[in-house]
C-alpha cells in the first residue's frame, strides 16, 4: 500500500507530533532533525466505511545526542502506550459507529546512537 499521499502524510505528523510530545518531558536529548517516520506495508486505512479499521505499523527513528537511561527509556515506552487509547477515544465516526483499541504494542530500543521507536497500532 502506498503511503506517500496525502493522508498517509497527515498520519504520519500525527503519530511524528505524538511521538516529539512524548520524548519532551523525559529530557531526552534527541536531534530533532534526524527523526523518521515510516510505515510498514501492513498499515491500513478503512474509516469510514461498514468495515471501520486502521492500523499504523511501523518505525520511528532519530539520532540521540546523549546516552538514554533504563528509567528514562521506561518513561518514554509508557507515554507513548498512552498515545493510540486517547487519539482512538476522540475519533467521531459519522456513522454513529465506534473504534476500539484492538492493538497497541510499542517498543522502545537504542541502537548505537539511534533512538528506534517501532510501532503496531490498530482499531476496528
Amino acid at each position: 500500500m502506498p503511503t506517500d499521499t496525502p493522508l498517509w502524510r497527515q498520519f504520519r505528523r500525527l503519530l511524528l507530533g505524538a511521538v516529539v510530545e512524548a520524548i519532551l518531558p523525559t529530557g531526552i536529548d534527541l536531534d530533532v532533525r534526524t527523526l523518521v517516520i515510516t510505515f510498514d506495508d501492513a498499515s491500513a486505512f478503512r474509516v469510514p466505511r461498514l468495515d471501520n479499521y486502521m492500523r499504523f505499523r511501523g518505525t520511528v527513528r532519530g539520532v540521540l545526542r546523549a546516552p538514554v537511561d533504563a528509567a528514562t527509556r521506561a518513561r518514554l515506552l509508557a507515554g507513548l502506550r498512552a498515545v493510540w487509547p486517547e487519539i482512538v477515544s476522540v475519533v467521531d465516526l459519522p456513522i454513529g459507529d465506534a473504534l476500539t483499541v484492538e492493538k497497541s504494542d510499542v517498543q522502545v530500543d537504542i541502537e548505537g546512537d539511534t533512538l528506534v521507536i517501532r510501532f503496531d497500532l490498530s482499531a476496528d
